[in-house]
């Protein structure tokens, strides 16, 4: 196996077998809750740990993959987070749970900016596209996971059984990894720097509003199909289940059908269809329509986190995309942690209707704004 196919089946592995936990995660966590006897409003207090512990950890993992490189960092942390992920299952009160998630949090947030920038300079170095499929992979990942931990707890399962599957499952990919391969570093020029900086930033910012608009949905997509529209638990369900589906196909569909400089063609398409969606989601009359609204949705999110960071990639100079990645993955993760608290003040303020179909806002700013930003070429020596 060439360098280049190893690299990109470790890549893919890697991707898969993050969502895998989070996937099961999710369908773990109301036995999680029972297991160390919160309250919901606890449990989401314990959740933001998560978040809190994962933004600090991202520039150190920059930096850090900048000066090492995926063959030092990637293996390691694979392993590190494969340990940490079942920690939350033997949670019995909500300190312990806490300082799970906190550890959970900072292994997560470092993994994800390493992933992804060992993905950008395999790119870079093969000059092809590969952060679409990675991130399918990473969705279809959650899909498996979720479904298989649903299963495996219908038939009595624990949290220390669902998490410790995906444990071995971690510490395989891991430790199965390749010997990657790096860019060299350059040293920019000063003005050239200034300017991708200023690119970086409204990169992350559009992150940011890709990741709270796909939060917001799956938070609060069931909720509308039983609440506003009388529909069954099981149709409820449905609305995230598409959309997390279609945001699997849709990532692996720019993976083959996208080239390299369709930048911004990729995002203008993907976050238009994304307003569309959420519009439909919103003021849908039928249960029906409204799945057909969450299922665009999914379709023009999921193309929009994978190309913002392949821009990133492209832009940034050698030796430098960890950092840059980094900087973008902390904004985006802003998003996430603001995205449900926003509707939920919306929802109150006005109707889950009304506030979703608002959100709609925000994927058209970054139709309109993604495309002119990623026409911006930024010279940096390759």
């Amino acid at each position: 196996m060439t360098a280049a196919r190893a690299e990109r089946r470790g890549l893919l592995l890697a991707f898969g077998a993050f969502g895998s936990f989070w996937g099961a995660w999710a369908a773990t966590l109301p036995a999680v809750r029972d297991q160390a006897g919160v309250t919901d409003g606890q449990l989401g207090l314990a959740l933001a740990a998560v978040a809190v512990a994962a933004l600090p950890t991202m520039p150190l993992a920059g930096r850090l993959m900048d000066r090492h490189g995926a063959r030092r960092l990637l293996p390691p942390s694979l392993l590190l987070f494969g340990l940490v992920c079942v920690l939350p299952a033997f949670a019995t009160s909500l300190l312990p749970l806490v300082v799970a998630l906190l550890l959970l949090g900072a292994t997560t947030g470092a993994l994800d900016v390493l992933v992804n920038t060992a993905t950008a300079t395999w790119e870079r170095l093969e000059s092809r596209r590969l952060m679409a499929g990675a991130h399918g992979c990473f969705s279809l990942g959650v899909l498996v996971g979720s479904v298989s931990a649903g299963l495996a707890r219908d038939h009595g399962a624990g949290p220390r059984m669902v998490l410790g599957v995906v444990l071995a499952v971690v510490l395989a990919v891991g430790l199965t990894q390749p010997a990657y391969r790096g860019v060299t570093a350059a040293a920019p020029q000063e003005k050239a720097r200034a300017r991708l900086g200023s690119v970086l930033l409204v990169l992350g910012l559009l992150t940011a509003a890709s990741f709270l608009v796909e939060d917001a949905v799956q938070s609060w997509s069931a909720l509308h199909l039983e609440r506003s529209l009388d529909a069954p638990p099981w149709v409820g369900g449905l609305g995230p289940g598409l959309f997390a589906g279609a945001m699997a196909l849709g990532r692996f569909g720019v993976q083959w059908l996208a080239r390299p400089g369709t930048d911004a063609l990729v995002v203008g398409a993907g976050a238009t269809a994304l307003t569309g969606g959420l519009l439909l989601l919103a003021l849908a009359p039928t249960p029906v329509l409204a799945l057909v609204g969450s299922t665009v949705a999914g379709a023009g999110v999921s193309v929009l986190a994978p190309t913002l960071f392949s821009a990133v990639g492209a832009r940034s100079t050698p030796g430098r995309a960890g950092a840059d990645l980094a900087a973008v993955s902390a904004l985006g993760y802003a998003g996430f942690v603001a995205g449900p608290p926003l509707i939920g003040l919306l929802s109150s303020l006005t109707s889950l209707p009304t506030a979703l179909a608002l959100l709609a806002v925000v994927p058209l700013a970054v139709a309109v704004v993604g495309p002119l930003v990623l026409r911006e070429r930024v010279a940096a020596p390759s």
